[in-house]
C-alpha cells in the first residue's frame, strides 16, 4: 500500500526545480514573512527542491492521487513543451488551462480566502474537491482560446516564483485580464488579454488562438517581477544565481505588499462589474488578514494583448516603446 502524502505541494516539485540545478546543489534561495520578527527576511539556509510549494495536510489523500493521475503526469509533459518553445494542440491547450486554473486555486491563500467565504455565508467546506476540475471545463477555455507568450527574459534578467504562483491581473472572464505564470527563471508563460473585435470577410474562420514567444528587452523582467513580488502571500524562491543584492534589496521591499487577489472567487466580464467585485474580494481579504489592504489597485501589468511589440509598444519598458522604437525616435540614444 502507497504511504499517505501529508505533504502537499501546492506548487509542483517538477515545476519549482526549474529554479534550480545540480551545480546549485538543487537548492534554491528563499525569501519570506516572519511571523516573530513581523518583517520579510531571507532565509539563512538555502531551500531544496522538494522543501518548497508545500503545505501539511493541505488537502485529502484522494485529492493528491488524483492530481498526480489526472492532472499533473500530462502537466509536466506540457510544461517541458512550452519551455522547449513546442507548440501545444487545441487539446493540450485545454489540459493546460486546467493545470492553469487549478495552480491559481490550490494554493494556501487561495484556501484561507474561500474558507472565510464560506464561513461568513453558511457555506460547505467542499471547495477543496474542486481544485482539479476536468479538461473540457469551460472555464479552461478562457486559456485555452486566448493568444499565448512565452516571454524570455533578457541575459542576466530572470522571473521569480511565489507562493501565489499564477498572477492574474483580473478576473478569469473578463477580456482584458492577463495571466501570467513563470515557468523558470528565464521563461514566463502569458495568457494574454482578448482582442474582442474582429472584422472578417464573411465566411472567413476566425483564426487559431497564437502561440508565440518574445524575448524581453533588458529590464523588463523586472518590471513584471515588480507585481509578481508584491502578489506574494508568505514566501518566494529565486534561483541561487539570480540572489544578488538587487534582488535582495526588492524582495525584503515589496513580498507580499499586495497579496494577489483571489479572482476565481467570482466573475465579471466588464470595467464596472470587475470594480465592483473586485472591492468586495479586497474587504473580505482585509477582514481575514485583518490589514486594511487598499480598495485602489495598480496593475503594472493591465491589459497585455501581445500584440503590442509589433507597433513599437513595449508594456514591460520604463520608456514605453520598444529598443527599435526607441532608437528610431532617438537616434543617438545608447541602450
Amino acid at each position: 500500500m502507497k504511504n499517505p502524502t501529508n505533504k502537499n505541494h501546492f506548487s509542483p516539485t517538477f515545476a519549482n526545480q526549474n529554479w534550480t540545478s545540480k551545480e546549485e546543489g538543487w537548492h534554491y534561495s528563499y525569501y519570506y514573512f516572519c511571523e516573530n520578527r513581523q518583517c520579510v527576511v531571507e532565509a539563512h539556509k538555502d531551500k531544496g527542491k522538494t522543501a518548497w510549494g508545500f503545505k501539511y495536510n493541505l488537502y485529502s489523500q484522494s485529492i493528491e492521487d488524483k492530481l498526480d493521475i489526472e492532472l499533473e503526469n500530462q502537466a509536466s509533459l506540457l510544461y517541458k513543451k512550452l519551455l522547449l518553445n513546442e507548440l501545444l494542440s487545441p487539446n493540450e491547450r485545454m489540459k493546460w488551462g486546467q493545470f492553469i486554473i487549478s495552480q491559481a486555486v490550490r494554493t494556501p491563500s487561495y484556501f484561507k480566502y474561500r474558507g472565510k467565504l464560506e464561513e461568513l455565508n453558511g457555506g460547505d467546506k467542499s471547495y477543496k474537491d474542486e481544485i482539479i476540475g476536468c479538461q473540457w471545463c469551460d472555464d479552461n477555455k478562457y486559456i485555452a482560446n486566448r493568444n499565448w507568450i512565452i516571454l524570455e527574459a533578457a541575459e542576466d534578467d530572470y522571473f521569480v516564483r511565489t507562493d501565489n504562483p499564477i498572477y492574474m491581473t483580473g478576473f478569469l472572464n473578463n477580456p482584458t485580464t492577463a495571466i501570467y505564470y513563470p515557468l523558470s527563471p528565464k521563461k514566463c508563460f502569458v495568457a494574454c488579454s482578448f482582442i474582442e473585435n474582429i472584422y472578417m470577410p464573411k465566411g472567413m474562420e476566425i483564426p487559431p488562438p497564437k502561440q508565440q514567444l518574445h524575448k524581453l528587452s533588458k529590464g523588463d523582467a523586472v518590471k513584471i517581477n515588480f507585481d509578481i513580488i508584491r502578489s506574494t502571500s508568505n514566501s518566494l524562491i529565486v534561483a541561487k544565481r539570480n540572489n544578488d543584492w538587487a534582488t535582495n534589496h526588492m524582495n525584503l521591499q515589496l513580498l507580499g505588499v499586495a497579496p494577489q487577489i483571489p479572482f476565481m472567487l467570482s466573475t465579471a466580464d466588464n470595467a464596472i462589474s470587475e470594480l465592483e467585485q473586485m472591492n468586495r474580494i479586497i474587504n473580505l481579504m482585509s477582514i481575514t488578514d485583518n490589514v486594511e489592504y487598499s480598495q485602489n489597485r495598480e496593475y503594472e501589468l493591465k491589459p497585455f494583448y501581445g500584440t503590442e511589440f509589433s507597433m513599437g509598444i513595449n508594456p514591460f519598458s520604463v520608456f514605453g516603446v520598444t529598443d527599435e522604437k526607441l532608437r528610431e525616435l532617438h537616434p543617438d540614444i545608447e541602450i
